[in-house]
C-alpha cells in the first residue's frame, strides 16, 4: 500500500479517536451529574435515569475510542473499523432524525449532524483510497 494511503488512514484514525473521546468525556460529565448539554445533539435533561444511560453510552464510546486508537498501529489491516464507523455514524444520523429530533435544540442538533457527515466523509474516503492504492 502507499505511503499516502497509509497516512490518510492514520489521520482517519487519530480523528476517530480524538472525536469519539472528547463524547465520551461529555457523555460521562453528564453521568456524573454535570448540567450540561450533550455536544452530539445538544439534548440537556437529568435526572437518574438519564445519567445511567449516558454512563453505559460513556463505556461504549470509550471502547470505540480505544479499538480506533488500536487501529492508529496497523492501520491497512484495520482498516474496516472506519467503514463500520461511517456505517454506525450513518445509522445514528437516520435514527435521530426518524425519531429523537423534537428532543433536540435544531442548531446544536445540526452542527452534531454535520460533523458526523464530515467524519463519515473522511473515513469512507480513507477507507475507500486505501483499497484502491494497495
Amino acid at each position: 500500500m502507499n505511503q499516502r494511503a497509509i497516512q490518510l488512514l492514520k489521520l482517519s484514525f487519530v480523528i476517530g479517536t480524538i472525536a469519539d473521546g472528547l463524547v465520551a468525556v461529555n457523555w460521562y460529565l453528564i453521568a456524573f451529574g454535570f448540567s450540561i448539554p450533550n455536544i452530539m445533539t445538544g439534548y440537556s435533561d437529568s435526572g437518574t435515569g438519564y445519567e445511567f444511560a449516558m454512563y453505559i453510552a460513556a463505556l461504549f464510546m470509550t471502547g470505540w475510542a480505544i479499538l480506533l486508537f488500536w487501529g492508529l498501529f496497523k492501520p491497512a489491516d484495520r482498516r474496516d473499523l472506519l467503514i463500520i464507523t461511517a456505517v454506525l455514524l450513518l445509522i445514528s444520523i437516520i435514527l435521530e432524525f426518524l425519531f429523537f429530533q423534537k428532543l433536540f435544540i435544531m442548531n446544536t442538533f445540526l452542527i452534531g449532524v454535520t460533523l458526523r457527515l464530515l467524519l463519515i466523509g473522511k473515513f469512507s474516503f480513507s477507507y475507500f483510497y486505501s483499497i484502491r492504492n494497495k
